[in-house]
């Protein structure tokens, strides 16, 4: 019966009980097995739970990869082809100034989960956040052909959010809150970046800095993209965009073209507003 007991238990393990133990002590070569079995599970758990605790500090696509490959993590990336997206709340500091620090950090993590559900829908990762400033990664750490037009997908995606949301803040009597974005793709340096006591996974690059740039000088509720991305074959037939106008940024000699972009074609905006009311519907069963 201690065989059948421990193959049974040895099922649940695999099936992805990790809280499985076996009950009774013995002094035999049974009893061996036994606290093994039950100290490989506690080891299980444990592991399932730090892999859980850590995926919530960074991307969980990039905490799984450091939880398999514990003794190989080191400074150091790969040139990729990827996208960034900046998005923050305009006018951010005048308007936390006029509120308590405790309903300013609640707002924030409301509006920081959507964004963050947004990003999972379309294969981005949250890189990372920066006071009111949300940045997201697509085709980093994970390889997606499609990353230019999954972030033109979750940039819609947030500014809908962030005008539903708004509706519901309004009839609350509460200040509507516009969000401001800026895209931009191009080859980026990504990987552990820092020193050997303090790393983060990121991406780096010049492509990166003008999406920065970019999100900077949008205004609520723009999307603004280079003459470039709206023109790339990837995503030209899918999106709409309007010419916006030339500005200098700091440190790039000539003048960038940009476009706002409006929406993407029908059957593409369609399933946003699906999706959207799935995301929505949810909260409110919640």
């Amino acid at each position: 019966q201690p065989i059948y007991d421990l193959m049974d238990a040895s099922k649940d393990i695999h099936s992805g009980d990790n809280e499985k133990r076996i009950a009774g002590a013995r002094n035999d070569e049974i009893g061996f097995l036994v606290d093994a079995f039950n100290n490989m599970a506690s080891g299980l758990l444990e592991k399932n739970q730090v892999e859980s605790a850590f995926s919530r500090f960074v991307s969980t696509k990039v905490a799984k990869q450091i939880m398999e490959n514990l003794d190989s993590v080191s400074l150091g990336g790969k040139h990729v082809q990827a996208t960034a997206l900046f998005a923050d709340i305009v006018g951010f500091t005048s308007f936390s100034e006029k509120l308590p620090p405790q309903e300013v950090a609640s707002m924030l993590n409301e509006y920081f989960r959507y964004i963050n559900m947004a990003s999972k829908l379309y294969h981005g990762t949250v890189d990372k956040y920066m006071g009111d400033c949300a940045m997201i990664v697509f085709g980093a750490p994970d390889e997606d052909k499609d990353h230019k037009f999954n972030a033109v997908l979750c940039a819609l995606m947030i500014q809908r959010m962030v005008d539903r949301l708004n509706t519901e803040r309004i009839q609350q009597g509460n200040v509507a809150i516009h969000f401001r974005i800026g895209v931009n793709s191009g080859e980026m340096l990504a990987g552990n970046m820092g020193s050997d006591e303090r790393m983060q996974y990121t991406v780096v690059g010049e492509a990166v800095n003008l999406a920065a740039r970019l999100h900077s000088v949008a205004e609520r509720g723009q999307i603004i993209v280079t003459d470039f991305f709206v023109k790339d074959p990837d995503v030209q037939w899918r999106i709409l965009a309007q010419r916006h106008n030339s500005i200098r940024l700091r440190g790039i000699a000539e003048p960038v073209t940009t476009y706002v972009l409006t929406d993407v074609k029908p059957e593409y905006s369609e399933a946003i507003e699906k999706q959207l009311d799935e995301i929505l519907s949810q909260r409110n069963v919640a």
